[in-house]
């Protein structure tokens, strides 16, 4: 599925601008690519000062995670069933679901690079 999306990087991580605009409990949609063909669709927030980038399709039922004020300031929600997944490692919190894909980030000089 992300075949092209991956020979077009390949392994190389895909710079975001802006990142440091992200305060702490914060989280903003970052679109790579066209979703529609083949490309991607990741949240990234701000958690205990560090970055972290999830994929934003739900494991659950085809929800997407939504961007803005993080849950309680540390976890990002899918509001299809209100499931909140923890950024940090993916894990789905309180509920019985498959973890969230996430994706290593490094923030740097203000923007981010994350590898797909």
């Amino acid at each position: 599925m992300f075949s092209k999306l991956f020979g077009l990087f390949g392994g190389k991580p895909v710079r975001i601008p802006g990142t440091a605009k992200i305060g702490e409990g914060e989280s903003r949609r970052v679109t790579i690519g066209d979703p529609l063909a083949d490309g991607l669709e990741i949240i990234v927030g701000r958690v205990e000062g560090k970055l972290c980038a999830l994929d934003r399709r739900c494991p659950h039922e085809g929800g997407r995670l939504v961007d803005g004020p993080l849950a309680e300031g540390r976890y990002m929600v899918c509001p299809l069933h209100n499931y909140r997944f923890d950024p940090k490692n993916g894990r789905a919190v309180g509920v019985v679901c498959s973890d969230a894909k996430t994706y290593r980030i490094r923030e740097q000089d203000g923007d981010a690079d994350v590898w797909l």
